[in-house]
């Protein structure tokens, strides 16, 4: 049984060669090879690249009460659009007012001292020391008010510019310290798309450098500038960060949002566009293609400079409206005869 099939194998491997065979004549009948062509594309150094980036406020600010205190009350939510000077929050100010009006009494008898002692002093009635203590009082009793008037003052949370409250991270009947984050402030008038950039093309990018922003979530382009281009790349990524400026006067971008940028960089790099197809290369490693001129292939030494929008930039000489062959060089040496097939 086994003979059988090797007998029954090998009858269908000569088949497949004699089949193999005949139509080896078809496709090169004569010596004529056939072969598929592409044109060159011109390349014109203008490159556009595409990123996925992320918005980010201008600029973001961490809100905190100077002073210690339980919080009364807060007078802003998240997302909620708030003036310079405007107020945001209080603590309870029981304390600080106590200790005012403390300051205020001693003020009061510093006042009423130097009213009473002025006259013996411009009589000469009034040792100079005792006078030195006075006015010594006078100015400290006015130094502990405008202290304790701070401290009422602390008491409240003011917007120290315009913007939009990004984050609450207190409630009312919490207990606050200095330093301590209770708001969050963003400056969104403009913002910036952040993108990271790999490593071979961040020396593209140039401050000032236009971009196109596409943002999805709701359905705008808008056109950013290049503010910031990092200097020290993601240790994970090897990516730069990159920021780009966007006008945002009607408040509708968001941090957060993802969006879709386009950069175009002009390359000063010259040649032109193929398809890695038609590269070939010699036993010396020397890189050529084969290009149809005249019925013939003739072979054309090139160099690889780029790898571009999936096509290879190439110099050497190669003509501007030449037939490169991408199918069928594995037959050609030059002057082979060819026939282009599509």
């Amino acid at each position: 049984m086994n003979k059988i099939n090797h007998l029954v194998v090998a009858g269908i491997l000569v088949l497949a060669s004699c089949t193999h065979k005949e139509n080896t004549s078809v496709t090169e009948s004569n010596g004529v090879v056939n072969i598929q062509i592409e044109q060159p594309i011109s390349y014109t150094g203008l490159i556009q690249s595409g990123y996925s980036g992320v918005v980010e406020a201008q600029k973001t600010t961490a809100l905190s009460f100077a002073t210690i205190g339980t919080i009364t009350e807060i007078f802003v939510e998240e997302g909620q659009a708030v003036s310079k000077g405007q107020l945001l929050a209080k603590v309870n100010a029981s304390n600080a007012q106590n200790v005012y009006q403390v300051a205020l009494a001693s003020l009061q008898q510093a006042e009423d001292a130097y009213r009473r002692m002025k006259p013996m002093k411009e009589n000469g009635t009034l040792p100079e020391i005792k006078w030195v203590e006075v006015e010594t009082g006078l100015a400290q009793a006015k130094a502990s008010v405008a202290i304790t008037q701070k401290g009422i003052s602390d008491c409240s949370l003011y917007a120290p510019a315009s913007g939009v409250i990004g984050k609450k991270y207190v409630q009312a009947g919490m207990n606050v310290v200095p330093a301590t984050p209770a708001l969050e402030l963003l400056n969104i008038q403009s913002v910036y798309v952040k993108i990271p950039v790999s490593e071979n093309e961040i020396s593209q990018f140039k401050k000032g450098q236009t971009a196109q922003i596409s943002i999805n979530a709701i359905t705008k382009t808008a056109t950013g500038t290049v503010k910031e281009i990092g200097v020290s790349a993601d240790i994970l990524s090897h990516t730069y960060p990159v920021k780009i400026e966007v006008q945002n006067t009607d408040g509708d971008i968001k941090p957060g949002m993802i969006c879709s940028v386009q950069v175009a960089a002009q390359d000063n790099r010259s040649g032109v566009l193929v398809s890695n197809k038609a590269l070939q290369k010699d036993v010396n490693g020397n890189q050529f293609i084969f290009i149809e001129k005249g019925g013939q292939a003739e072979k054309v030494p090139v160099q690889t400079i780029a790898l571009i929008d999936n096509k290879v930039l190439i110099q050497g000489e190669v003509p501007q409206n030449a037939n490169i062959i991408i199918s069928g060089q594995q037959k050609l040496s030059n002057g082979t005869s060819v026939k282009i097939i599509k």
